[in-house]
């Protein structure tokens, strides 16, 4: 999946945003101000509750939320989207079809997979219900399906994808960061997992290389038609993390998503605007990168971008993380508290 696959519009919202300093101690009442739409709100800081036994099911709700953004995008991004329409629009597999010409739509199917500027990992044909061409890997995820018309006929149906199992398990490993494995009819087909469990479910515990982990199991549709299951072991958090709040401990994990995904960028000056649409689509928050003072990429609200604490924008209340990946560079991320 390339990056243009997860570009997305970033609708701009006129709002203030009412934000905690990060610098204010706990318990600690801070100063009211207001400038530019920016609202510090004072007040005590209620203490964190432990989330304790909950810590690994908050960590495995996050890693499967953006598992699963992945694999939407891989049904319906901008990447499927495009190459749905070279397959619809080809006049040599329409024309093909209309010929009942075997032959030329098996050429044509051919040069749709393997042109060098798409990414069609595979693509099968039919014409009333018979499988004409079929070319591409064997183990294929988001199937999409449609019908191919030829000046105003239908001639034939279409079943193809933009992603396969190797491709998802590359894209779950360095966007989300935990060990994955993918299962087909019950066993292990492939992932990232030296020796894993020969069956899986939801919530199994599962020892890799002598950590605790746990298993968050996914369904995706396999090509043509079926399922395969996709196991993220999500690592048990340690006694410290639990000590922090769930909101902490999602806001974490969101945050080491983004620190990921930002990784890489390489380099990652060129590519800020990029940075913030895969986030986006990955996470399905709005981020922001700034140079020094200015604003390089994300939308001009809220004005103000504190480092950390509680946003308002477009009627709620978003958790914010940030890092510098250099100096001077600050990247921002809005979170569900």
């Amino acid at each position: 999946m390339a990056v243009a696959a997860l570009f997305v519009v970033l609708a701009a919202a006129t709002i203030g945003i009412v934000a905690v300093s990060a610098d204010t101690p706990k318990g600690a009442a801070s100063s009211a101000s207001t400038s530019a739409g920016t609202t510090t709100t004072s007040g005590p800081v209620t203490p964190e509750v432990p989330c304790g036994i909950k810590s690994t099911l908050t960590v495995a709700a996050v890693d499967e939320a953006a598992a699963r953004l992945i694999y939407s995008g891989e049904l319906g991004g901008t990447e499927t989207r495009a190459d749905i329409g070279h397959i619809t629009t080809s006049s040599a597999l329409l024309g093909a079809l209309a010929e009942n010409n075997q032959a030329a739509v098996q050429s044509a199917v051919h040069a749709l997979v393997y042109a060098p500027a798409w990414h069609i990992v595979r693509l099968r044909v039919l014409k009333a219900g018979r499988v004409i061409s079929d070319i591409g890997g064997p183990y294929i995820i988001a199937p999409v399906t449609g019908t191919l018309t030829w000046h105003g006929k239908t001639v034939g149906q279409y079943v193809m994808s933009v992603q396969d199992d190797v491709g998802y398990v590359k894209l779950e490993t360095r966007f989300v960061g935990v060990p994955v494995e993918i299962y087909r009819n019950g066993s292990p087909l492939m992932g990232t997992v030296s020796r894993p469990p020969r069956s899986i479910t939801d919530g199994q515990a599962v020892a890799i290389a002598g950590g605790s982990y746990q298993a968050r199991v996914l369904d995706l549709k396999a090509f043509p038609t079926g399922k395969l299951q996709v196991a993220l072991m999500v690592p048990k958090p340690g006694p410290a993390a639990q000590k922090q709040s769930c909101a902490t401990i999602r806001l974490t994990t969101w945050g080491s998503i983004a620190k990921d995904i930002a990784a890489r960028f390489r380099p990652l000056a060129p590519h800020y605007k990029d940075l913030v649409s895969v986030l986006r689509a990955t996470t399905g928050f709005r981020a922001y990168v700034t140079v020094g003072s200015q604003r390089v990429a994300g939308e001009i609200y809220p004005r103000k971008l504190p480092a950390s604490g509680n946003v308002s924008l477009v009627g709620r209340t978003w958790s914010m993380f940030s890092w510098s990946p250099s100096p001077g560079v600050r990247i921002y991320l809005l979170t569900s508290p």
